[in-house]
């Protein structure tokens, strides 16, 4: 039976997690079977099987030339990546696919059990993993940047590119039920043809019938084949949720892919007291389904009881060139922006004309547009000091960095990298009570500070 998480001694106490969550991340990526070759293909249906040859393998190759210095960086911001390598979407988009199963969060504030409320909480953060399929890169965000939609639900939500380098974006998404707020800072580590991501960030989710904070340290995710053979995803280690006010806690453990596929996809976990009692069982498939059942003393689902849904993915769109999910495709599209646009930020990801060139398939509009943004950021960054100023978000305030989970030496280690948290400020909705119905929809993307 797990223990109870102790101060300053966290959930790394529980039996069968062993030491501390990024300690387990960090074994789970030095065990990944990883070539001596840094271009070795890693087939999920076998290390040696073969693999059908892509029509890019050539100019992946050819890249290997610029790259191989980089293994071993953190590439997240090092280095521009060609359009070829990259989806239409911006990662501020791709931040907010969680809010596919947000319903799992209305469903956890009206529900009077707080076992089953931390399951649908971690359901909600596994939900982010269908749509992570995908093995394309999306744009680097631009400084000030922004991303807004409705939640299937209808819930506004909005996130801003806060700071560059190092690259940070900040999100808020709340309606009646709860608050959803994340800081994001992401780092990587290029291994020659694969990527491992770890997603470092700060994460609360407040439920406003009880006033419970919950936070979260998701799993590290892998892209093989990265240059050469049939890209693929990968994500393992285990994704933490803390009930941080009452201390019930939920482990899923994401199994890493072993040799001819074994485990892939695969995710289970218990959702515990806050003394380690196993409370409720979680099973299913990262890329299809979740749910829970009951579960005997272990936290093993108990035989004979029947499953029950927490979501069930639509799928990848047959034969779609990235392999978006439909959700996906909503967020990508205007279809998702509030009040059909009118009013929307010019600054808004949406508009950004090198996304827009690759969703033409236009290959070299994406790359020249790609470009001059890159270019106008720079320029605009040597203005700002030659000028001595400083770079303000407009729609995020920062604040005190949070100390809320000082008691859980897991959430804290995980979160150590994020120097300060940023909330959305009250410039925001003073400036969405000034929209009409007649507020015009931008066409043109213009994040800057000086033109």
């Amino acid at each position: 039976m797990a223990t109870q998480p102790n101060k300053r001694t966290g959930i790394s106490s529980w039996v069968g997690w062993g030491a501390g969550l990024l300690g387990s991340a960090a074994k789970a990526v030095s065990g990944t079977p990883q070539a001596d070759d840094p271009l070795k293909v890693v087939n999920p249906d076998g290390d040696d099987a073969e693999q059908p040859a892509s029509e890019r393998d050539q100019d992946r190759k050819a890249m290997w030339s610029t790259l191989s210095e980089y293994v071993g960086s953190d590439v997240m911001s090092l280095m521009s990546i060609p359009v070829w390598l990259m989806e239409p979407v911006s990662t501020l988009t791709k931040m907010s696919e969680p809010t596919e199963f947000v319903d799992c969060l209305n469903r956890a504030n009206k529900h009077d059990d707080p076992y089953f409320r931390v399951a649908l909480i971690a359901a909600f953060c596994a939900g982010a993993y269908p749509a992570n399929q995908r093995t394309y890169k999306p744009f680097n965000p631009i400084l000030g940047e922004t991303y807004e939609f409705l939640c299937p639900d209808g819930t506004l939500y909005v996130s801003e590119q806060v700071s560059h380098h190092p690259p940070i974006a900040a999100a808020h998404c709340e309606n009646d039920n709860f608050a959803y707020r994340i800081v994001s800072a992401p780092k990587t580590k290029f291994n020659g043809n694969s990527l491992d991501i770890f997603p470092h960030s700060c994460t609360r989710i407040t439920l406003k019938s009880t006033g419970d904070v919950y936070a979260l340290v998701p799993p590290v995710s892998r892209v093989n084949n990265l240059l050469i053979g049939r890209s693929w995803m990968d994500h393992f280690s285990d994704l933490l949720v803390v009930n941080l006010t009452k201390g019930e806690y939920c482990v899923l453990t994401f199994t890493q892919c072993g040799w001819f596929g074994a485990g892939r996809f695969t995710v289970a976990g218990t959702a515990f007291s806050s003394d380690g009692e196993p409370k409720l069982a979680i099973t299913g498939m990262w890329n299809e389904r979740l749910c829970y059942s009951p579960c005997d003393a272990e936290g093993a689902p108990l035989n004979g009881e029947p499953e029950i849904e927490l979501w069930k993915s639509e799928g990848i769109i047959p034969g779609h060139p990235y392999n978006f999910t439909k959700y996906a495709q909503y967020l990508q599209s205007m279809e998702s922006a509030p009040r059909e646009g009118k009013g929307l930020l010019a600054t808004d990801c949406r508009l950004r004309p090198d996304i827009m060139g690759l969703i033409e398939e236009d290959n070299g509009k994406a790359s020249a547009a790609k470009h001059e943004l890159e270019e106008k950021q720079r320029a605009e960054k040597r203005q700002r000091t030659a000028a001595n100023d400083t770079w303000t978000p407009r729609w995020f305030k920062k604040v005190d960095k949070l100390i809320d989970a000082e008691m859980f030496e897991d959430i804290t280690e995980f979160e150590e990298i994020i120097p300060e948290f940023w909330e959305l400020s009250s410039a925001y909705q003073e400036r969405l009570a000034t929209l009409t119905d007649n507020s015009p929809v931008p066409t043109e993307f213009h994040p800057w500070q000086y033109s």
